[in-house]
């Protein structure tokens, strides 16, 4: 599932390199010349995420950006010192390097540099470290650049605006860009598999314009890795309690939005008590429509 979040991540920054450069990474007036070759032939090969070759007003020179949909297993100082080293003596040009963190909780941890001074000898490496959660995300909506937009609702929303209010905002934002049918469907696709690190399956799809998960070959190949990944692990029984929870505070979330918040949290030991994963996805369903709390409850008792 990482690697599709990865993959994903990677459709923004190599297929849209100048506005991601611009508005994510905050680099402005910048021109990206060529896209360069991610493997790396060391003493191991390594794969880049993006590497550009640009043009700031003052100088050429080598832009690097990793991707993380969570924390790195190997620390991330080591990973940028050994990119910088490689890409200095291949270019013979500054390299300017910056890692994006995707998860809400990824990156609070790193230090955005390698450094070591003993021996008379003297390192320091200084990356640059941006996390989505940061970024005021409706600057990003407003811009409407295509290829930014699925991004969004791992941004920061604005102020009073909660995480599924927000993600319907990027939805609909997303939906009247400027693109076709195809590239359309591609981006709202991206934008539910990102939603997906924070938002259950079914919020996204029930808040996706009907038949966009189930029609992008991009969707159903990280569903399909996802589910046989759950089986090969044994975990389905694991999954199965994740998607009771995540479904349930979906649940809750919806109908916050719409009733006195401490009498839904009232509702969550009953919703709890539901075992079958089929009726909560009814619940799911009949939140937005329910007319007061009150019939909400009372459904909830019918079999």
């Amino acid at each position: 599932m990482r690697q599709h979040y990865d993959n994903a991540a990677k459709f923004v920054t190599v297929g849209y390199p100048k506005p991601f450069a611009e508005h994510i990474l905050d680099y402005p007036n910048l021109i990206v010349l060529e896209e360069l070759a991610t493997e790396q032939v060391t003493l191991k090969t390594h794969y880049t995420d993006s590497t550009l070759k640009v043009q700031f007003p003052d100088e050429v020179a080598i832009l690097h950006n990793e991707v993380q949909t969570y924390d790195s297993r190997e620390p991330m100082p080591f990973r940028f010192a050994g990119y910088n080293g490689f890409l200095i003596r291949q270019h013979q040009l500054n390299v300017y390097c910056n890692v994006l963190y995707l998860h809400p909780r990824a990156g609070l941890n790193d230090p955005s540099f390698y450094a070591y001074r003993r021996h008379g000898c003297e390192y320091k490496h200084q990356y640059r470290v941006v996390r989505l959660v940061e970024i005021e995300g409706q600057s990003i909506l407003e811009l409407q650049e295509p290829g930014l937009l699925p991004l969004t609702p791992l941004m920061k929303p604005p102020s009073g605006i909660n995480a599924v209010q927000w993600f319907d905002k990027c939805v609909d934002a997303t939906t009247v860009s400027n693109v076709g049918s195809e590239d359309l469907n591609l981006l709202l696709a991206a934008l539910g598999i990102f939603g997906g690190l924070i938002h259950d399956r079914q919020l996204i799809e029930q808040r996706l314009p009907e038949g966009i998960m189930q029609e992008s070959p991009f969707f159903q190949e990280y569903m399909k890795e996802a589910e046989e990944r759950g089986l090969e692990r044994g975990l389905e029984r694991g999954l199965e309690r994740g998607r009771r929870t995540g479904t349930i505070d979906s649940i809750l979330t919806l109908l916050s939005d719409r009733f006195q918040q401490e009498a839904v949290q009232a509702l969550k030991p009953r919703l709890e008590t539901i075992e079958d994963l089929e009726r909560l996805k009814e619940l799911l369903r009949a939140a937005p429509r329910a007319q007061s709390l009150e019939t909400f409850a009372q459904g909830m008792q019918k079999s």
